[in-house]
């Protein structure tokens, strides 16, 4: 496998094909030591002023935005990397995810960490990438925890609560001088129910549609392969 990720970067470089994997690229052409796939992602415009990108969100959004900040739901940063990853985790676990890698340190100073905060708990994480010279943060994971599953009401507060701290977010991240606002991929074209809701969410957002390219290494893929292979 790859040991570097390099994100939002222009045309791959060939020689990198060895160590390389080229996320979100803005080139779209083929390049000799990799294979292509198309990323979309939606994105939204916080260059613009917060009433403008606000007034892009469907009326349910604005709802439970307003409902969450009647319900007491606070947001800030989170400085504690490890609690960032035991909520994660715990929240992986539930719904039967991977847990983070060790790969999640290589970002460290480059990440963004958000929380949405309901009677003095943690309910909702969000943790980006950034890259202030492009001026994008990109959400790479999200999560959301309940003391009770069968708690309803737990669990509509942090549905609020989500969608409160997605427009605190940005409302920061502007502040600090970002302009690309980036949820972290899209299934376009999907005809799986589970991946439509997820549309569904971003889309409650507005923002535009675009499409990207990952570069996978093609040294790697076939080790990959071959690793597979005598493991079968």
């Amino acid at each position: 496998m790859p040991v570097n990720v390099i994100w939002f970067a222009g045309k791959p470089q060939t020689w990198h094909c060895l160590y390389s994997y080229y996320k979100q690229s803005a080139y779209s052409g083929e390049v000799v030591g990799y294979y292509r796939e198309s990323f979309f992602t939606k994105v939204i415009n916080i260059a613009a002023p917060a009433d403008v990108f606000e007034s892009d969100f469907d009326q349910k959004t604005s709802y439970e935005i307003r409902r969450a900040i009647k319900d007491g739901v606070t947001t800030t940063t989170e400085t504690d990397v490890k609690n960032f990853v035991d909520f994660y985790n715990s929240f992986a676990k539930t719904k039967q995810l991977p847990k983070l890698s060790s790969n999640f340190n290589n970002y460290l100073s480059r990440i963004i960490i958000t929380k949405a905060v309901y009677n003095e708990q943690d309910i909702v994480m969000h943790a980006y990438i950034s890259d202030m010279s492009l001026k994008r943060v990109r959400l790479m994971y999200s999560a959301s925890l309940f003391r009770n599953e069968n708690d309803t009401q737990l669990r509509a507060v942090t549905g609020r609560a989500n969608r409160l701290l997605h427009l605190r977010d940005m409302c920061f991240f502007k502040e600090q001088g970002f302009e690309v606002y980036d949820l972290g991929g899209y299934a376009e074209g999907t005809t799986d129910e589970a991946l439509i809701r997820i549309n569904q969410f971003k889309d409650s957002f507005g923002g535009a549609l675009i499409q990207e390219s990952d570069y996978l290494p093609m040294p790697a893929l076939v080790l990959s392969f071959f690793n597979k292979m005598f493991k079968s």
